[in-house]
């Protein structure tokens, strides 16, 4: 390493990204975690410039929901936190809500105090289970088996709301019983378009257009008049003279979940039938039902399935848009200009798949192969990994999943790359050979730092100008710089503006003109004036006015509350499936359920048939557990791995934070049953090497008695260097690909980067502990 100028760092940079794009160009990736505005912005803006490509890292760091899209479209949307205290019956499913989310909890205790129930859901007993009314100890990788098991008495002992089902979701539509697709328009005219759809209108005894479709005419889900059938079977006659036999999505969700019965799973889950009748009757008497659900349920192999069977239980009681919430994460809310800074005009950095570029860059395939075995594979699921590169080459090829291309460039914008990663050390070995440049820009040097060539460093949230919203307040939060950036830092906007007029000087001098990439071009020699709208929003502050200037959500009154109290309050326009209120919590959905309004998925409805030539190749089309339970790995180590969220920092950027390792040891640690402990002569405290074929890591042992004791818990967010060899806990971790998460152009079961691709899925990953006499680091 050595200390370089920024006018050398800069020209450095410059000039290999003018030689990569004029030899191969567009081939520059952009990772970037960085939260606020003009953070994120920044660096997104310069990759759209350069014709490069944006990891969507949601995926690429497990926090996706793919299964929940299938359902809404709006899979990352949820309640504003005070909406809890509403709730008759909170269920926490796979959510540690008292110490990771200290300062709005109390909503839920208040709630309890208000008359209502709390349910945790989790494989240990956590903090948050200690403050519920019930707790159920579902064994890890089995929530689909559970909540398949509600679904299954829900449907059985007809305890759902049958006027609810019939008018917002799809349960009512017809299916084909020869080719378990949709009756559509197509049936009855070739030139139909593809999104009209059929239900059986008790009153007539005939097949009608059911309202309100992505291709519907009419714009409502109102029955007005009609009488769906939600049970039986019928008979349609189609213009060739043909019969064929449709039945409903709900009777094929019946027939399904049908083995699914609180005593068969009991196996599989662990949970005694009469908590699952308990439970289930609990969520049927409820009368404002909320789901909290944590990022830990799709990063199980079965989790897509949960997410879906988590929302028809939500929906089978009608509360969703009604009177409670399914609330998985927050995105953020409707902000145009907010995201379209992240883009130039026309000019648009291409977004990947994060996971799926992950297995291009680092052959993963080849080393889950390695992990899994393939017929087992093959025998539970259907598809071993060969199956799942088809799947993925599939996909590509027919345009359903962006294809990403292997960078020359790489910027890790406040990312700490290789934290994420399953296999680093495989990763390293195959994808660094790859890439000319890394060029890593953060508030320090974290552990991926050390394989970046170029470090940048950027200016802390106190010493910036900035804004940061998220949809669990309505407010939008101000950074107002209230100290000077220490020593030779800089924020974030300011290093890509000076970066991009690099780029434009040297392209100018060198003669460059446009070069055609796509639709667009790459105008190396109008960077700066692009990037800045001919310098319009070169300063940190321009850039933020912009946002206000533009948003319908703000305004400039709502800038001037900014710049005074810190927050200012957003607009209505700023719900993305509800407008924001000004006297009364934010809840999803309420719109269009209460006025009668369809919302985006095909059926217009909440939607849980999948007919999909992948769904039902797999049999998937319903929401139902997608393979036997449990872990897939090698069964010679005894003990599955699950990486919770720390209490004691905010992903790796505080792990190392001296203060707060005080709080927690001062050094990295593993969470085992104290009877594994005894049995395996390992006191609390001692040094433990956890390992497998992949890899290994070591850490201090830490009795925590709520744990299964075939599990092994460690947080995530550690550092390399706190671990002997700087060996982090993702060299163990192996992981797949689920094909459903995979399919595209089907309506409104697309690629989205922050919406819908193959979640990271790494959870359960079979290791080994045993007891070693090494120092740990302690900070």
């Amino acid at each position: 390493w050595k200390r370089i100028s920024w006018d050398e760092a800069y020209d450095e940079i410059a000039d290999k990204l003018i030689d990569v794009t004029l030899k191969e160009p567009g081939s520059i990736s952009n990772s970037n975690r960085y939260f606020r505005a003009l953070g994120k912005a920044s660096g997104m803006r310069l990759a759209a410039l350069l014709g490069g490509e944006t990891m969507a890292v949601s995926a690429f760091v497990g926090d996706l929901y793919p299964g929940t899209h299938t359902t809404r479209v709006e899979a990352r949307t949820v309640s504003c936190f005070d909406d809890w205290f509403t709730s008759d019956l909170t269920i926490s499913w796979a959510k540690n809500i008292v110490p990771l989310r200290i300062p709005d909890a109390h909503f839920v205790m208040e709630a309890k105090y208000n008359g209502g129930r709390f349910v945790a859901i989790d494989v240990n007993y956590s903090p948050t289970a200690t403050k519920a009314d019930m707790w159920v100890p579902v064994k890890m990788g089995t929530d689909s088996h559970l909540a398949a098991s509600i679904v299954n008495i829900l449907i059985n002992e007809k305890l759902y709301k049958e006027n609810y089902i019939k008018e917002y979701t799809d349960l009512p539509f017809l299916v084909r019983k020869d080719t378990g697709k949709f009756l559509t328009g197509k049936d009855f005219k070739p030139d139909a378009k593809e999104f009209i759809y059929y239900i059986w209108d008790k009153k007539t005894g005939k097949a009608v257009e059911a309202t309100g479709t992505a291709d519907s005419a009419n714009k409502t889900v109102k029955l007005d008049g009609i009488d769906p059938a939600i049970e039986g079977s019928f008979k349609v006659t189609l213009p060739d003279g043909k019969a064929v036999e449709v039945t409903t999505v709900f009777e094929n969700i019946r027939k399904e979940i049908a083995p699914f019965t609180p005593e068969t799973t009991q196996k599989t889950t662990g949970v005694h039938p009469s908590t699952v009748r308990k439970l289930t009757k609990w969520i049927a008497e409820s009368k404002a039902l909320r789901f909290l659900q944590g990022y830990n349920i799709e990063k199980h192999f079965d989790g897509h399935q949960t997410s879906r069977l988590i929302m028809l239980i939500h929906c089978l009681t009608g509360h969703q848009g009604t009177t409670g919430s399914v609330d998985t994460t927050y995105e953020g809310w409707k902000l145009g200009p907010y995201s379209g800074l992240r883009n130039a005009g026309d000019k648009k950095s291409k977004s990947i798949p994060g996971v799926l570029a992950e297995w291009d860059y680092g052959d993963h395939a080849e080393r889950s192969k390695t992990y899994f075995d393939q017929k087992e594979l093959k025998e539970k699921l259907g598809f071993d990994i060969d199956d799942m590169v088809k799947y993925k080459q599939e996909a590509e090829a027919k345009g359903w999943m962006p294809k990403a291309k292997i960078p020359k460039v790489m910027f890790w914008e406040h990312c700490n790359y290789f934290r994420h990663i399953a296999g680093e050390n495989h990763f390293r070995e195959k994808a660094l050979p790859k890439v000319d440049l890394i060029v890593m820009t953060d508030i320090r040097v974290a552990s991926s730092g050390l394989w970046a060539d170029i470090l940048l460093p950027t200016a802390g949230d106190y010493e910036v100008l900035d804004a940061r919203e998220t949809s669990v307040t309505p407010y939008l939060h101000a950074f107002l710089k209230p100290v000077e950036p220490l020593f030779e830092r800089k924020s974030e906007w300011q290093i890509h503006v000076e970066l991009a007029k690099r780029i434009q000087d040297k392209a100018k001098a060198r003669g460059i003109g446009s070069i055609p990439y796509g639709k667009v071009s790459i105008d190396l020699h109008t960077m700066y004036d692009e990037f800045t709208l001919n310098g319009k929003i070169a300063k940190d502050e321009d850039a933020l006015k912009y946002i206000f200037e533009k948003a319908p959500a703000l305004g400039m009154e709502r800038y001037k509350e900014f710049w005074e109290k810190g927050f200012c309050f957003i607009g209505p326009e700023g719900g993305k499936t509800t407008p924001i209120p000004s006297d009364r919590p934010h809840r999803p959905f309420v719109k269009p359920v209460s006025e009668k309004k369809p919302i985006p998925t095909n059926t217009g409805r909440f939607q849980f048939y999948v007919d999909h030539d992948w769904y039902l190749k797999l049999n998937m089309a319903v929401p139902k557990p997608q393979y036997s339970g449990g872990d897939l790995g090698p069964k010679k180590f005894p003990f599955v791995m699950n990486y919770p969220h720390t209490r004691w920092g905010i992903h790796s950027q505080y792990r190392t934070e001296k203060w707060m390792m005080r709080l927690q040891r001062g050094t990295v640690y593993i969470y085992l049953n104290p009877n594994v402990m005894a049995r395996k002569g390992i006191k609390d405290g001692d040094a433990v090497r956890t390992f497998n074929d992949h890899g290994e890591f070591w850490g201090m042992a830490k009795s925590w008695p709520g744990l299964p004791e075939d599990a092994v818990f460690h947080e995530h967010g550690w550092e390399h260097h706190l671990t002997p060899k700087r060996m982090n806990y993702n060299s163990v971790n192996a992981d797949i690909l689920n094909p459903l998460a995979m399919i595209g152009k089907h309506g409104h079961i697309k690629y989205i980067g922050g919406n819908f691709n193959p979640n990271r899925i790494f959870y359960e990953t079979r290791v080994d502990i045993e007891k070693v006499e090494i120092p740990i680091k302690k900070a």
